[in-house]
């Protein structure tokens, strides 16, 4: 990994761990390299999950303080979808409203990584055809991995290739797109509702040639994905990790019926191991009760530099 990336890498963790209150700060700075998401419940201990597992921090209970600090500490305003960011990095901090739905009970950091090159394996099918649709749980690095994704194909298609970042984990919050998206444009969503929307806006006014889009859930989005794919090629993501259930789903089904909008898609059975599926055999397979399989699956290895001065995890496990 060169001195960029790892000055980058560092310099996206600093950004965090700057808007936390100290005493989470020191909890989390030590495994921030393997850490994939951060719980502040009020009254509850502080829960990190680094190494693929969650620890809990007993003698660090998230109180009023806690919440009202970071809460203070966002440099973007907490949007409709209850989401928000950190300029020039993906991370992605999302509200836990109480009761009322004004009060703030907790919060949930996602942390990005920015891993340049692990969408290098992909180079030679993306060139073939930049169409993919990435799917994957919650946690495998979907975001992650379409972000140099989105790099590869730019390289190739340059500014043609446009982002609908609807939550600002692609591209990064502020108006400097995160460099991990190489040479594409970037599309603000500032209301998630209309996200079907900027993508038509995207390939009306930006003469976006490849959208990328993270996280496609509705029908909505699928329906513009689906009637704007004469005039574009896309790169999407969604969330699940049964290809069949994903082809069978009501709510993406015309990204797969009558024909898929999308050439490839790609299982992120964990991370650094992508199964690569040619889509159209696959929803031919499905429609005739035949089982599916790969045309390859990729291993890549995939490891972020330690920060300084990192010490063992002293969290319990849970």
């Amino acid at each position: 990994m060169n001195r960029g990336v790892l000055e980058r890498i560092a310099q996206d963790y600093q950004k965090l761990l700057s808007i936390l209150p100290s005493d989470i700060r020191d909890e989390l700075r030590p495994v921030i390299d393997d850490a994939e998401e951060v719980k502040l419940r009020f009254g509850l201990p502080l829960k990190i999950k680094h190494h693929g597992i969650w620890h809990k921090y007993e003698h660090l209970v998230i109180n009023q303080a806690h919440l009202s600090s970071l809460h203070s500490s966002l440099e973007s305003p907490i949007r409709d979808d209850n989401r928000t960011g950190i300029n020039g990095t993906g991370h992605r901090i999302s509200k836990i409203p109480g009761p009322d739905g004004k009060d703030i009970i907790g919060f949930n950091i996602r942390i990005a990584r920015f891993f340049g090159g692990i969408a290098e394996i992909l180079r030679a099918a993306l060139h073939e055809n930049p169409s993919i649709l990435i799917c994957g749980l919650a946690g495998k690095g979907k975001s992650t991995l379409l972000r140099d994704i989105i790099r590869v194909v730019a390289e190739k298609f340059d500014a043609n290739v446009t982002v609908v970042d609807t939550s600002n984990e692609v591209a990064g919050d502020g108006k400097i797109p995160h460099p991990g998206i190489g040479e594409a444009d970037r599309y603000f969503v500032p209301v998630k509702a209309r996200q079907h929307e900027v993508m038509l806006e995207a390939v009306a006014n930006n003469s976006a040639h490849i959208v990328a889009i993270d996280e496609i859930q509705k029908l909505s989005e699928a329906e513009m994905i689906r009637d704007l794919s004469v005039k574009a090629k896309f790169i999407g993501s969604t969330h699940g990790d049964d290809m069949e259930a994903l082809i069978r789903n009501k709510s993406l089904a015309p990204l797969f019926h009558p024909v898929p909008v999308f050439h490839w898609a790609l299982m992120i059975r964990a991370i650094g191991v992508y199964d690569l599926y040619d889509l159209n055999q696959a929803v031919q397979d499905v429609q005739a009760d035949r089982p599916i399989a790969p045309i390859q699956t990729f291993h890549t290895f995939v490891q972020a530099a330690a920060p300084a001065g990192a010490e063992a995890p002293c969290g319990q496990a849970v």
